[in-house]
Order: C-alpha cells, then sequence, then structure tokens
C-alpha cells in the first residue's frame, strides 16, 4: 500500500470518527486502526533485497570484523575453513558486525529486518496490518532495568563477545496481555534466539541479540522477571509488556 492510499484511507476513517461521535466503541475502534496507518505511512518501505550473503575470514588466529549493511538474524551457510566456526567461540555477530576468530572463515547469511510470515509485510494491505500489530506489540510493556547486567548470567554464556546467547529462562512459550487494546500477544522463543509473535492473528517474526529483542522494526530491552521476563521499547519506555510462560 503506497503512501498516497494510506493518507486517502486515514482521511476517510477520520469523516467516520466525527460523524460517529455518539457511538464512544465505534469512534475507539476507528481511532485506533486510524493510529495504525499512521504509524504504516510513517515506517512503509518497498519491498527490500533477499537475504545478505557475507564472507567473513579470520587469518593468522586474529580477529576479524565484517560490516553488516542492514542488521538481521544471522546464520553461518558454509564454513569454508578447516579450523572450526562455533557461534560464540570463534564467530558470531550484533547489530553492526559478524566477527570471526582463530582462523574461522565462512558465508554468512543476513535476513532482513522485515520478520511477518513470509515477508508479507511488505504488501499491500498486510503491511499495515504488521505495523498495527507491531504498535499493539509494542504497547503492552512492562519495565524492570535494574537486572539489566545480570540478565545473561549463565555457565553457558562465553562472555561479551556472545551477543547471540539466549538464556536458558528465554527460551519457550510465553504470553502476555494489552490492556489498551484488549489484545493477547504470544512469544515463541527458540533456543537458537529466532522469535515467533502472535498479535490478534497476526505473526510477526524476529530475534534475540546482543541483550535485545527484535520483531519487525522495533526494538525491546528484555528484563527476567520471576518465571517470565518484561520487555521495553527502546526509544519509548512507556510502552512496555510483562510476559509469563504458558
Amino acid at each position: 500500500m503506497s503512501n498516497s492510499l494510506i493518507h486517502l484511507e486515514q482521511d476517510r476513517l477520520a469523516k467516520l470518527i466525527q460523524t460517529n461521535q455518539r457511538n464512544t466503541i465505534v469512534k475507539s475502534i476507528l481511532t485506533s486502526t486510524l493510529i495504525g496507518l499512521t504509524l504504516a505511512a510513517s515506517v512503509y518501505s518497498p519491498p527490500t533485497a533477499a537475504n545478505d550473503i557475507i564472507t567473513c575470514e579470520s587469518k593468522h588466529q586474529r580477529y576479524n570484523t565484517c560490516p553488516i549493511q542492514s542488521h538481521g538474524y544471522v546464520t553461518l551457510r558454509r564454513q569454508t575453513s578447516r579450523s572450526a566456526c562455533i557461534q560464540g567461540r570463534t564467530w558470531d555477530y550484533d547489530q553492526r558486525n559478524i566477527w570471526v576468530d582463530d582462523n574461522c572463515k565462512g558465508e554468512f547469511e543476513v535476513e532482513t529486518r522485515h520478520h511477518t510470515k513470509d515477508h508479507s509485510d511488505h504488501n499491500g494491505g498486510n503491511a499495515v496490518a504488521a505495523v498495527a500489530a507491531l504498535a499493539i506489540l509494542a504497547a503492552v510493556a512492562s519495565s524492570s532495568k535494574g537486572d539489566k547486567d545480570s540478565r545473561y548470567n549463565n555457565d553457558d554464556y562465553h562472555g561479551s563477545r556472545h551477543s547471540s546467547y539466549v538464556p536458558h529462562w528465554m527460551v519457550g512459550d510465553f504470553k502476555g496481555y494489552n490492556i489498551g487494546h484488549d489484545a493477547e500477544v504470544s512469544l515463541q522463543i527458540t533456543d537458537d534466539g529466532k522469535v515467533s509473535a502472535h498479535v490478534d492473528g497476526t505473526r510477526l517474526h524476529g530475534y534475540i541479540n546482543d541483550e535485545r529483542l527484535y520483531i519487525g522494526d522495533v526494538e525491546f530491552y528484555v528484563d527476567r522477571a520471576g518465571d517470565g521476563f518484561n520487555t521495553t521499547q527502546i526509544g519509548d519506555t512507556e510502552n512496555q509488556v510483562h510476559y509469563t510462560r504458558r
């Protein structure tokens, strides 16, 4: 959906809101939809290219970094060195770079940051639905920033370079609830850092990296809280959610 079409839809909904002043329920629904369209107009972009393939090599057992143009979930597509490439030990990644060490060399695949099912958030009305779902997801949070330094206090954590590490307490199925939008939110997180989110029937994909949760283009801090965790949207600390294990 182009920006011009989105703006036309905004105007239509605004007029509907004015004609439904006496019906507060309808007004609330239309206003929420209008907010979603406004967000869509601000973040919509045309389809991105296919996933990036980056070759990165450590020579003479030296540490080396290779820049990432647009960050996303990274996997080792093919090892091309005799020395082992072990994630968290001889290679890993963050928002800006892939790093390798101890003579690891390989081809790495970087997924795009748009992680809805089959990348359908780039297509027409699905773009609006995905952005609206992201807005709901962001609005559900609850913050507990004091535990950030200890969130990765685990024997399987290999140190500050192991940015893709996912602690055991973050792995599993979790649920949250958006009071403001009356919407249930669920997250499924695997031990390799992949995330699947479901918001009112819309499925979004993301990943865990560098102590953050990425869902589409929205980033969240993650803090352990009991048997679940809290997320806080980066750049908008009022947008928070508490997740409990299902």
